[in-house]
Protein backbone atom coordinates (compact mmCIF):
# COMPACT_ATOMS: atom_id res chain seq x y z
CA UNK A 1 0.00 0.00 0.00
CA UNK A 2 1.54 3.33 -0.99
CA UNK A 3 1.94 6.13 1.58
CA UNK A 4 -0.76 8.34 0.02
CA UNK A 5 -3.33 5.54 0.13
CA UNK A 6 -2.26 4.54 3.66
CA UNK A 7 -2.71 8.12 4.88
CA UNK A 8 -6.12 8.35 3.17
CA UNK A 9 -7.19 5.05 4.77
CA UNK A 10 -6.02 6.14 8.25
CA UNK A 11 -8.04 9.37 7.96
CA UNK A 12 -11.05 7.31 6.94
CA UNK A 13 -10.71 5.03 9.96
CA UNK A 14 -10.69 8.10 12.25
CA UNK A 15 -13.99 9.31 10.73
CA UNK A 16 -15.46 5.80 11.08
CA UNK A 17 -14.43 5.54 14.74
CA UNK A 18 -15.82 9.00 15.52
CA UNK A 19 -19.21 7.73 14.35
CA UNK A 20 -19.32 4.28 15.84
CA UNK A 21 -17.76 5.05 19.23
CA UNK A 22 -20.57 7.56 19.83
CA UNK A 23 -23.54 5.71 18.32
CA UNK A 24 -22.98 1.93 18.19
CA UNK A 25 -22.57 -0.77 20.78
CA UNK A 26 -20.70 -4.04 20.20
CA UNK A 27 -18.96 -2.50 17.16
CA UNK A 28 -16.73 -4.72 15.04
CA UNK A 29 -14.52 -3.16 12.36
CA UNK A 30 -14.47 -4.82 8.96
CA UNK A 31 -11.47 -6.72 7.68
CA UNK A 32 -9.69 -5.32 4.61
CA UNK A 33 -11.50 -7.94 2.51
CA UNK A 34 -14.90 -6.91 3.87
CA UNK A 35 -14.08 -3.23 3.42
CA UNK A 36 -12.84 -3.51 -0.19
CA UNK A 37 -15.14 -6.28 -1.48
CA UNK A 38 -18.29 -6.12 0.63
CA UNK A 39 -18.14 -2.33 1.15
CA UNK A 40 -18.82 -2.01 4.85
CA UNK A 41 -16.67 -0.49 7.58
CA UNK A 42 -18.27 -1.49 10.86
CA UNK A 43 -20.99 -3.76 12.16
CA UNK A 44 -22.74 -2.77 15.35
CA UNK A 45 -25.88 -2.44 17.38
CA UNK A 46 -28.07 0.64 16.83
CA UNK A 47 -31.51 0.93 18.43
CA UNK A 48 -31.44 -2.72 19.47
CA UNK A 49 -30.64 -4.12 16.01
CA UNK A 50 -27.37 -5.18 14.37
CA UNK A 51 -26.48 -3.47 11.11
CA UNK A 52 -23.51 -3.05 8.79
CA UNK A 53 -22.47 0.53 8.03
CA UNK A 54 -20.32 2.08 5.32
CA UNK A 55 -19.14 5.45 6.61
CA UNK A 56 -18.29 8.34 4.29
CA UNK A 57 -16.38 11.40 5.44
CA UNK A 58 -16.89 14.88 4.01
CA UNK A 59 -15.73 15.10 0.39
CA UNK A 60 -14.56 17.70 -2.07
CA UNK A 61 -16.34 18.17 -5.38
CA UNK A 62 -12.98 18.21 -7.20
CA UNK A 63 -9.69 16.77 -5.99
CA UNK A 64 -7.99 20.14 -6.37
CA UNK A 65 -10.57 21.98 -4.24
CA UNK A 66 -9.06 23.27 -1.02
CA UNK A 67 -12.09 22.52 1.14
CA UNK A 68 -14.73 19.84 1.53
CA UNK A 69 -18.34 20.68 0.71
CA UNK A 70 -21.64 19.74 2.36
CA UNK A 71 -24.11 20.08 -0.53
CA UNK A 72 -23.63 16.87 -2.53
CA UNK A 73 -22.44 13.31 -2.01
CA UNK A 74 -20.36 11.32 -4.48
CA UNK A 75 -22.08 7.94 -4.89
CA UNK A 76 -19.92 5.11 -6.27
CA UNK A 77 -21.73 2.75 -8.63
CA UNK A 78 -18.56 1.11 -9.97
CA UNK A 79 -15.23 1.19 -8.15
CA UNK A 80 -11.77 1.93 -9.58
CA UNK A 81 -11.23 -1.78 -10.32
CA UNK A 82 -14.44 -1.95 -12.39
CA UNK A 83 -16.26 -3.94 -9.69
CA UNK A 84 -19.58 -3.00 -8.04
CA UNK A 85 -19.15 0.17 -5.99
CA UNK A 86 -20.15 0.78 -2.39
CA UNK A 87 -23.77 1.67 -3.19
CA UNK A 88 -24.11 -1.95 -4.40
CA UNK A 89 -22.29 -3.42 -1.39
CA UNK A 90 -23.42 -5.32 1.69
CA UNK A 91 -23.87 -2.40 4.09
CA UNK A 92 -27.35 -1.91 5.46
CA UNK A 93 -26.77 1.82 5.87
CA UNK A 94 -24.48 4.40 4.35
CA UNK A 95 -23.41 6.98 6.92
CA UNK A 96 -22.55 10.38 5.48
CA UNK A 97 -20.60 12.79 7.62
CA UNK A 98 -22.22 16.22 7.35
CA UNK A 99 -20.91 19.44 8.84
CA UNK A 100 -23.30 19.28 11.80
CA UNK A 101 -24.53 15.68 12.05
CA UNK A 102 -24.31 12.12 10.75
CA UNK A 103 -26.83 11.16 8.08
CA UNK A 104 -27.73 7.44 7.99
CA UNK A 105 -29.33 6.32 4.73
CA UNK A 106 -30.72 2.95 3.74
CA UNK A 107 -28.26 1.78 1.07
CA UNK A 108 -30.85 -0.05 -1.07
CA UNK A 109 -33.19 2.95 -1.07
CA UNK A 110 -30.30 5.22 -2.06
CA UNK A 111 -29.33 2.84 -4.88
CA UNK A 112 -32.91 2.79 -6.21
CA UNK A 113 -33.11 6.60 -6.16
CA UNK A 114 -29.77 7.07 -7.92
CA UNK A 115 -30.58 4.46 -10.59
CA UNK A 116 -33.98 6.09 -11.21
CA UNK A 117 -32.45 9.58 -11.56
CA UNK A 118 -29.68 8.32 -13.87
CA UNK A 119 -32.27 6.62 -16.07
CA UNK A 120 -34.37 9.85 -16.20
CA UNK A 121 -31.29 11.63 -17.57
CA UNK A 122 -30.56 8.82 -20.07
CA UNK A 123 -27.34 7.91 -18.26
CA UNK A 124 -25.79 11.22 -19.26
CA UNK A 125 -22.04 11.45 -18.79
CA UNK A 126 -20.45 14.42 -17.05
CA UNK A 127 -19.54 15.82 -13.66
CA UNK A 128 -22.90 17.36 -12.81
CA UNK A 129 -25.72 16.20 -10.55
CA UNK A 130 -27.04 12.77 -11.60
CA UNK A 131 -24.48 12.43 -14.35
CA UNK A 132 -22.06 9.52 -14.60
CA UNK A 133 -18.49 10.64 -14.06
CA UNK A 134 -15.47 8.46 -14.76
CA UNK A 135 -12.00 9.63 -13.85
CA UNK A 136 -9.40 9.43 -16.59
CA UNK A 137 -7.47 6.17 -16.49
CA UNK A 138 -9.89 4.66 -13.94
CA UNK A 139 -12.77 2.22 -14.21
CA UNK A 140 -14.91 3.96 -11.61
CA UNK A 141 -18.35 5.42 -12.25
CA UNK A 142 -19.50 7.94 -9.67
CA UNK A 143 -22.47 10.27 -9.47
CA UNK A 144 -22.98 13.57 -7.68
CA UNK A 145 -26.19 13.41 -5.58
CA UNK A 146 -27.61 16.41 -3.68
CA UNK A 147 -28.00 15.83 0.07
CA UNK A 148 -31.42 17.53 -0.17
CA UNK A 149 -32.55 14.57 -2.33
CA UNK A 150 -30.96 12.01 -0.01
CA UNK A 151 -32.70 13.58 2.99
CA UNK A 152 -36.07 13.08 1.25
CA UNK A 153 -35.65 9.30 1.28
CA UNK A 154 -37.89 7.37 3.71
CA UNK A 155 -35.37 5.33 5.72
CA UNK A 156 -32.94 7.95 6.98
CA UNK A 157 -31.84 9.07 10.40
CA UNK A 158 -29.87 12.09 11.62
CA UNK A 159 -27.58 11.55 14.59
CA UNK A 160 -25.54 14.04 16.61
CA UNK A 161 -21.93 14.46 15.66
Amino acid sequence: MNDKWKSFREKGRIVERNFYKKHLTNAIESSNYQDFNEHWDVQGNLDGKIFKFDIKGLKKTNRWDSNTQDDNAWVEGTNVRGKPGWVKGKADYIVFERNDYWLLVNREELLERVESKLKEKNYEKGKGVYQIYQREGRQDKITLVPYKDIENLKDIKKLDK
